[in-house]
């Protein structure tokens, strides 16, 4: 209930347009208070949206139409490693991992795609949603997609995914590809 009083007291101060304070405790716990305390720092809010009973301006036929170039690019709302999944486990992939990314919009012009294996960056210069990480080995891994832009600089990182590379022993009784035992002699 307090958490609550707080929250709707902020967004009272937000729809006033008033200032708000954030500061940090010494057990590490974040504060926000419409009262400035020791060590805290103004928080830029913006404010509310308003309704308007006035009728927007239409366009005049002589405007310029933006172009492509001229458009500002668009934020990305979503950014996900579809495959491999989460935990899965792979088998005999050969050392090539086959990757599946979701992005929303669309790549933006300039960007390509790259990923971080175990923490390293791989600039694949990927540009489209499905592509392939060379020499990924038997072990646990963790890979993070990566939008980079044409100097090479991360845009955006997906969140880490954990998967598990199996490859059947040669020495495995089981394994098709075992070669046939020598005979004895």
């Amino acid at each position: 209930m307090h958490r609550w009083l707080i929250l709707t007291s902020l967004l009272w101060t937000i729809a006033a347009g008033e200032s708000a304070y954030r500061w940090v405790d010494e057990s590490g716990v974040v504060h926000y208070s419409d009262r400035p305390m020791p060590g805290a720092i103004q928080v830029e809010l913006a404010g509310s949206q308003r309704l308007s009973t006035q009728r927007p301006a239409r366009a005049t036929p002589s405007a310029p139409v933006p172009q492509a170039q001229d458009r500002p690019a668009q934020v990305y709302r979503a950014f996900n490693v579809l495959r491999p999944g989460q935990q899965e486990t792979l088998w005999n992939i050969g050392a090539t991992l086959d990757v599946e990314v979701e992005l929303s919009p669309g790549l933006q012009p300039g960007h390509h795609l790259g990923v971080f294996l175990d923490g390293e960056l791989i600039d694949l210069g990927a540009a489209s949603l499905q592509f392939q990480v060379p020499e990924v080995f038997r072990g646990l891994h963790t890979l993070q997609a990566v939008i980079l832009d044409g100097s090479g600089e991360e845009v955006l990182r997906s969140l880490a995914v954990t998967f598990m590379v199996q490859q059947t022993s040669i020495l495995n009784p089981n394994n098709p590809n075992r070669p046939p035992p020598r005979p004895a002699g």
